[in-house]
């Protein structure tokens, strides 16, 4: 297929709420064969005398008020809030899975990879089937450059949450990165279903759009995306493009390359521009 469309991969993290008291580019790269990510290995049990001679201790619990904070915290995006009342949660209980989760994801801001992996590596050990410690431990592979790992850990989100909006939104650009437009526009679609409206995602879903046929469609995301962000340069491109080459909306198309000329294509792009400019005037004639 013709090389037509700008791509932004997404690479997003997932900082969940804690529970409350009452709750419990198009380089190619084979994806095929991809395995689930590995259980957790598990400690051989001790000898059974050994168990009874050492009585079970259990963590303290987890006041209602600090799940408060967190939730607080992650929900206004104050990262030092976060920091607090995730170290609050886990000095009462070490195994919080959430609060290790919201912890790794404070570090993997600051550029700790090393620090958030562990934590989220053990949080996954207290808790396996929280779709999100695999998307976010995917996120870090991927900021490690590790990207089958990281592939891996976002199959595996999915496998425990078919839903899971970070997975699907990762994933899906990866693969429509790799030309496999029909599987990256599967999981895109369900990234959107769930609420994801990051600019980045709704130009990766445009483009998979775009590529399977669905023109309409993506020329009304491209349209959002350069409405809400009227500098998004690669947004602005692909959407001139597909009015240009692809829907013969000449007029159109015209306009969107003006307002691009204005601000400035993304690097590289001039020539790309005005060939648009020229066959968009040359149909208007």
């Amino acid at each position: 297929m013709k090389k037509y469309l700008l791509l932004t991969v997404l690479f997003i993290a997932a900082c969940s709420s804690a529970p409350t008291a009452n709750q419990s580019s198009e380089d190619s790269m084979g994806m095929e064969g991809v395995s689930d990510a590995p259980t957790p290995a598990h400690e051989d049990e001790a000898p059974k005398a050994a168990k009874h001679d050492e009585p079970e201790v259990k963590p303290a619990p987890v006041a209602s008020s600090q799940y408060s904070n967190l939730n607080n915290a992650i929900k206004t995006q104050n990262d030092e809030g976060i920091y607090r009342a995730a170290t609050d949660i886990l000095a009462q209980n070490g195994s919080d899975a959430r609060a290790l989760n919201a912890l790794a994801m404070y570090h993997f801001k600051k550029g700790r990879f090393d620090l958030s992996r562990y934590l989220l590596s053990k949080a996954i050990g207290a808790n396996a089937n929280m779709s999100e410690l695999y998307s976010n431990l995917g996120v870090v592979q991927l900021a490690q450059n590790e990207r089958r790992e990281a592939i891996k850990s976002f199959k595996k989100a999915l496998s425990v949450n078919g839903l899971d909006p970070v997975a699907s939104a990762n994933v899906g650009s990866i693969y429509v990165q790799e030309k496999d437009y029909k599987k990256g526009l599967l999981a895109l679609e369900v990234a959107y279903s769930k609420g994801v409206r990051d600019p980045r995602v709704l130009n990766n879903y445009a483009v998979a759009l775009t590529a399977t046929g669905s023109y309409d469609k993506a020329a009304d995301l491209y349209k959002k995306v350069v409405k809400d962000d009227s500098n998004n340069r690669e947004a602005m491109l692909n959407y001139a493009i597909l009015l240009v080459d692809k829907m013969e909306k000449y007029k159109d198309g015209l306009e969107v390359i003006s307002r691009l000329k204005f601000v400035g294509g993304p690097t590289g792009s001039s020539n790309r521009i005005n060939a648009l400019e020229n066959k968009a005037k040359a149909g208007l004639k």
